[in-house]
């Protein structure tokens, strides 16, 4: 399932590492969650596959289904 994203998401890269999901751009949900965060495709990332960890109820707040 894919999202557009409405409002700034924060998104993690690992425990001390961050950046934010600007509005506009588009996510690709996986079923991975960990302690609350979920695991997303985000082409805006650079590093590794393109994966970051999302809250999982801001990205709900913040995005819409595509």
């Amino acid at each position: 399932m894919k999202r557009k994203v409405r409002e700034r998401i924060r998104c993690d890269f690992d425990k001390d590492r961050f950046t934010f999901i600007p509005p506009g751009d588009i996510v690709e949900l996986t079923e991975i969650v960990i302690g609350g965060k979920r695991r997303v495709h985000w082409s805006g990332c650079k590093e590794g596959m393109g994966f970051v960890m999302v809250d999982d109820s801001e990205l709900e707040s913040g995005s819409d289904p595509l």
